[in-house]
């Protein structure tokens, strides 16, 4: 059975038996209620690895990207990971003091600084538990392409509507 077998394209509450009237779902709340739920599973997730490894989701996610794609710039990183140049110069500075990433400035151009990671932010991304987001990756995977294509499609149209100015 597939996931797309099990939702109900137009579940409808049933009315108690002394009235005809139909009652739509509320597909806002239910859509809503879901986001609350996987937020604070990500928080709960976000202080479990803060706690354990004194690191936090952003700063795990910079190094899982250097440590994947190599050494880069602040901006390329920035667009790579979704955050905003200011807030990832706050992150690189806290993983630069505990010796996981180092800046480099280009032979070629001096005003441009590479972020690397050291050899210490190797052996951490090596050995810390997967995250959330991998074990995440694994189990859709494990899903039909239509299935992903469903959910990949409707969050990106949830990102868009937030994005969105009022």
């Amino acid at each position: 059975m597939d996931l797309l077998d099990s939702i109900p394209l137009a579940e409808q509450a049933l009315p108690e038996e002394h009235t005809s009237e139909i009652k739509l779902p509320n597909y806002p709340k239910r859509i809503f209620l879901a986001l609350r739920s996987i937020m604070q599973s990500m928080d709960s997730h976000s202080r479990k690895l803060n706690k354990l490894f004194d690191i936090t989701v952003p700063q795990i996610v910079c190094l899982y990207e250097i440590f994947e794609r190599g050494a880069m710039t602040i901006s390329v990183l920035a667009k790579s990971i979704h955050l905003t140049p200011s807030t990832l110069v706050g992150v690189i500075d806290r993983l630069e003091e505990k010796k996981l990433v180092t800046r480099m400035r280009d032979v070629a151009d001096r005003r441009a600084i590479f972020i690397d990671i050291t050899d210490k932010g190797r052996d951490f991304v090596k050995n810390v538990p997967q995250l959330m987001h991998n074990r995440l990756y694994g189990s859709l995977q494990s899903l039909s392409e239509s299935e992903q294509i469903l959910i990949a499609n409707s969050l990106e149209l949830l990102v868009h509507l937030l994005e969105q100015p009022n």
